[in-house]
């Protein structure tokens, strides 16, 4: 006996058989999402991968973004940084020059002397917080300034 399998698949609805197996598939994994543990639950698993599979270019943008983001972050730090040198670098350069003006004999206003107070104590907090900037260029000029200060208010002897 031999079986005429043209006319087997001709009297066989291939859609019917495929969607009867769609549907006994879907049976099958509802029942067993009732019944399985929490965390191993088929729907939520192939949910879990299509969601991943959907949201994979935009994690993996997102995770280059916040690289970029990481960098920027370490470069905007380096700027400051440099920033606060320079103007450090500055109040020693105006402390400097102050002192120099001072050993000249030029007089200034207490408003100037003020100013170079604020740059001493500014150049002098950040030497502190950074150990490793040269240092110990202003000390003398500093105090003769701070001394000068004093000697003039003592004197009332400001310019105007």
């Amino acid at each position: 006996m031999m079986i005429d399998f043209n006319a087997f698949f001709s009297l066989v609805d291939f859609g019917v058989i495929i969607q009867s197996l769609g549907w006994i598939f879907l049976a099958i994994i509802t029942f067993v999402e009732k019944v399985a543990p929490k965390g191993k639950k088929p729907w939520t698993m192939l949910f879990t991968f299509i969601g991943k599979l959907i949201t994979k270019d935009f994690a993996e943008t997102q995770e280059k973004l916040i690289d970029r983001m990481d960098d920027l972050s370490i470069k905007i730090e380096d700027v400051a940084r440099s920033v606060d040198e320079t103007r450090a670098i500055a109040a020693r350069v105006r402390i400097l020059r102050f002192g120099d003006e001072l050993q000249e004999g030029r007089t200034h206003s207490k408003d100037t002397f003020d100013q170079t107070l604020l740059d001493i104590d500014n150049y002098e907090r950040y030497c502190k917080e950074h150990a490793e900037f040269k240092n110990h260029v202003t000390e003398a000029t500093s105090a003769f300034i701070q001394e000068q200060y004093r000697e003039r208010l003592r004197k009332h002897d400001f310019t105007r």
